[in-house]
């Protein structure tokens, strides 16, 4: 117990927060629905092979329960159903082992000052004990000790991921890039193949129902639901289901043979004329960024990505999204105002950054976790 902290003035300082650390954890690993982590026995599972007693599993559920009050307060009760505390109590073990084989630590006056400069342990005149001893007891539930061991495994984590983002950078090219991507607007002309279009030419018979249902058994089998042990149901109880499957199959093979045939044509015709001849027309698309949306067509990115790569008067490859197959040729681009950029480069950096750290460690916990499995 870091006895020292109750007696001593804090000093005035911005709390650090661990933001790196607690609130990308929620984002990249909280919101996938919630277990039910009850141990029944000493040993609840292993990681790299090493033993994890129930009471080392529920410290770290513990943990991971704190930084969910700290992060959403009041709003947790209305969003818990929604976070996997499980998976993340486990995520914690495995990344607080790694720290510990790279032999990071950290002291008590780090773990003192960490919690010094929490602002939520502030009065007026800074830090609080009474506030201190008051959120741990009626909010947190938690003993000092135990609160203060979870900010040094907190302190240890937020070292981890400044090791693996450390050396990451980004060059004056590469953020101008990001740039574009983030704000440079364009428009393309577009062919569309819609599975939709060729679905309600599509009325499949009592015959082909069944023989497609026969086949395909196992894609309507019903998940076992309390008593209930999983089943494949019979196809009168499921008729109308299968037809939609069916229908869909087929419709998505006619859209693609129908934009294989176009990508062909391309090779000798104009892209209206093109479109024309395989019975699909070619439209255009007002303005739009990378990380917007185009109407009838949905999410932008790979549009954009796929347009930027095109020189003048060339098509692309065939697209495809979940409504259907697409092909297209760049229309124009608006360029972004320079001085826009020059204005936001610095800040728009620093937001850059810390995205592309995430991402990096995000695919870290990821390799992490395979090795501990």
């Amino acid at each position: 117990m870091l006895k020292i902290l109750r007696n001593k003035k804090t000093a005035k300082k911005i709390w650090i927060g661990l933001a790196i650390i607690i609130i990308p954890a929620f984002a990249f690993w909280g919101f996938v629905g919630s277990g039910d982590g009850r141990g029944k026995s000493s040993v609840v599972g292993k990681i790299f092979g090493k033993n994890v007693s129930d009471f080392e599993f529920r410290g770290s559920l513990t943990a991971i329960r704190t930084m969910a009050i700290m992060q959403f307060g009041d709003k947790l009760p209305e969003i818990e159903k929604y976070l996997n505390f499980e998976n993340q109590a486990w995520e914690r073990l495995i990344l607080l082992d790694e720290a510990k084989r790279r032999r990071i630590n950290v002291r008590d006056k780090e773990v003192i000052a960490d919690i010094q400069n929490a602002p939520y342990f502030q009065d007026k005149n800074g830090f609080s004990n009474k506030i201190y001893q008051e959120i741990l007891r009626y909010v947190l539930r938690l003993q000092p000790r135990i609160f203060e061991e979870q900010t040094r495994q907190n302190l240890i984590l937020a070292k981890l991921y400044d090791q693996i983002t450390q050396n990451l950078k980004l060059n004056d090219n590469q953020i101008r890039q990001e740039y574009l991507k983030a704000n440079e607007e364009l428009s393309i002309y577009y062919i569309a193949s819609l599975f939709s279009d060729f679905a309600k030419t599509i009325n499949p018979s009592e015959k082909e129902i069944a023989a497609y249902f026969e086949q395909n058994k196992a894609m309507f089998k019903e998940p076992p639901a309390q008593d209930i042990p999983a089943r494949i149901p019979e196809l009168t109880e499921i008729k109308d289901k299968v037809k939609d499957a069916l229908i869909n199959e087929k419709a998505k093979g006619i859209a693609h043979q129908k934009i294989t045939e176009c990508a062909e044509k391309l090779k000798q015709m104009e892209f209206s004329q093109a479109a024309a001849a395989c019975g699909l027309k070619s439209k255009t698309t007002d303005f739009f960024k990378s990380n917007g949306m185009i109407e009838n067509l949905g999410i932008a990115r790979s549009f954009w990505e796929n347009a930027k790569k095109l020189k003048d008067n060339e098509s692309s490859g065939i697209i495809s999204n979940d409504q259907g197959y697409y092909i297209i040729k760049l229309k124009s681009i608006k360029p972004v105002d320079e001085n826009k950029f020059l204005q936001e480069k610095d800040a728009f950096t620093k937001r850059t950054l810390s995205a592309k750290k995430e991402e990096l460690f995000f695919e870290f916990v990821n390799q992490l976790k395979k090795k501990a499995q």
